[in-house]
């Protein structure tokens, strides 16, 4: 009798270590897999954006933040300027070690998800992993290629011409009028050069966006084609160099020399703030960081010039975040973005630094948070917004179209070709890289 009492003893011991141990192994897996309640298993993800210092400052708090409430993720940050940034990460996704979160733009965004270097987000938001429900439609779609969602909105802008209205009257100059043409604006330009400082900085090449395309747009056309074609006429491409052109040749804009010395300056050392130029295109979330620069003025806007009885150019513009295909922690990653996006000590210190938060109710939230720029800023993108209308993505071979693009305006600005050369190389190259 005893015996058989030992032994079923011993069976129920048993029993109840494996009962614990199944417990305790399901708990784990738990916290590891949602990683919220900082007792799961160390994991290392890596973001990476792209801004000037003042930034690198702010979102180096938000991950702060994040780790803090999240002790078993560490978060590695990498940053740099916008051109650098852009040339590493094309690099990172040919050579597979591209960061687990990455800052993405509607120009590019296209290119990387049809490549399938990025992670497609359809799962993550229906599982919740990633909130979306105070985001606006437009806005979710604005982060949707071929109807999937591949980046989640930081911001929505719009871009426009800052100057200094101190300066204009130190000048004995008119401000810009929010409806002038481009007529005016060549005008503008060469009145503040008259007084002795040149209108603006060589906007002619660079990037396609958001210049040209405001340009295009307002010719009846586009940069791109949904289909992925061109989007606009050879003839257009030679209006808007012969412009610049122009205005080169009257030295009311830098000469190709200085433009390339100051081509990848940062923010505080750029044409604008240091004073060589008058007005400078901005996106209107960056106001405050240029406001931030000037000891005399406060900085104003306006909107881009327009073609003379043409159509609206204007566009949202966005940042986004995006989670790139290999990452081995996609619901870390997403963890992170739903946490930048939603949380409000997150949005705290993000404000406006990107645009309005894609939230609606983080967007609520920030307004009293502002300061006197900031302010402008929003009142400029919602005074803009609803004249905005949708603007198709960049198709497969943009970054390859966009370097031609610069190429070509570099020779017409080096004397290397005439304008009427320049575009039809730039069309021909084009339309190789996009056929």
């Amino acid at each position: 009798m005893n015996k058989f009492r030992s032994l079923f003893i011993s069976l129920i011991s048993v029993v109840l270590l494996i009962a614990v141990a199944g417990c305790s192994g399901g708990s784990s897996e738990s916290a590891s897999k949602s990683g919220g309640d900082g007792e799961g298993k160390k994991v290392e993800i890596r973001f990476a954006w792209w801004g000037d210092t003042k930034r690198h400052e702010i979102y180096n708090s938000i991950v702060d933040r994040f780790e803090e409430k999240h002790p078993n993720i560490k978060v590695k940050r990498e940053f740099g300027g916008w051109p650098e940034y852009w040339e590493k990460m094309a690099t990172q996704i040919a050579g597979g070690n591209a960061p687990d979160v990455v800052s993405m733009h509607q120009f590019y965004v296209s290119d990387y998800a049809r490549r399938n270097s990025l992670l497609n987000l359809d799962e993550l938001v229906k599982s919740g992993d990633i909130n979306q429900d105070q985001f606006d439609e437009a806005t979710v779609d604005s982060g949707k290629v071929d109807g999937k969602i591949y980046m989640i909105a930081k911001g929505i802008t719009m871009s426009g011409w800052a100057y200094n209205p101190a300066l204009f009257d130190k000048l004995g100059v008119s401000y810009p009028d929010p409806n002038w043409t481009w007529e005016d604006f060549g005008k503008k330009v060469e009145e503040l050069k008259a007084k002795g400082i040149w209108g603006t900085q060589d906007f002619s090449g660079g990037q396609l966006q958001p210049n040209f395309r405001y340009f295009a747009r307002q010719n009846g056309q586009d940069l791109f084609t949904e289909d992925g074609k061109l989007g606009f006429e050879k003839e257009t491409l030679i209006k808007w160099w012969s412009m610049w052109d122009d205005l080169r040749k009257k030295e009311a804009i830098p000469d190709g020399a200085t433009s390339t010395e100051y081509e990848s300056a940062p923010l505080e050392q750029n044409m604008f703030v240091t004073g060589k130029t008058a007005m400078h295109q901005i996106p209107a979330n960056q106001l405050h960081l240029y406001q931030e620069q000037f000891k005399e003025g406060e900085l104003e806007l306006v909107p881009y010039p327009n073609v003379k009885d043409g159509e609206n150019g204007e566009y949202i513009e966005g940042a986004y975040l995006s989670i790139t295909q290999k990452s081995k922690h996609p619901k870390e990653a997403a963890m992170f973005i739903d946490f930048f996006v939603n949380a409000k000590e997150s949005l705290e210190l993000f404000k406006v630094e990107q645009g309005s938060p894609g939230s609606a109710e983080m967007a609520e939230f920030v307004k009293p948070l502002l300061s006197v720029p900031q302010q402008k800023a929003v009142d400029f993108i919602q005074e803009v917004v609803p004249d905005a209308r949708p603007a198709a993505y960049a198709p497969l071979g943009v970054n390859e179209v966009e370097q031609a693009f610069k190429d070509n305006a570099s020779a017409i600005i080096f004397g290397q070709h005439s304008v009427d050369e320049a575009a039809d190389k730039f069309m021909k190259t084009a339309e190789g890289i996009l056929k």
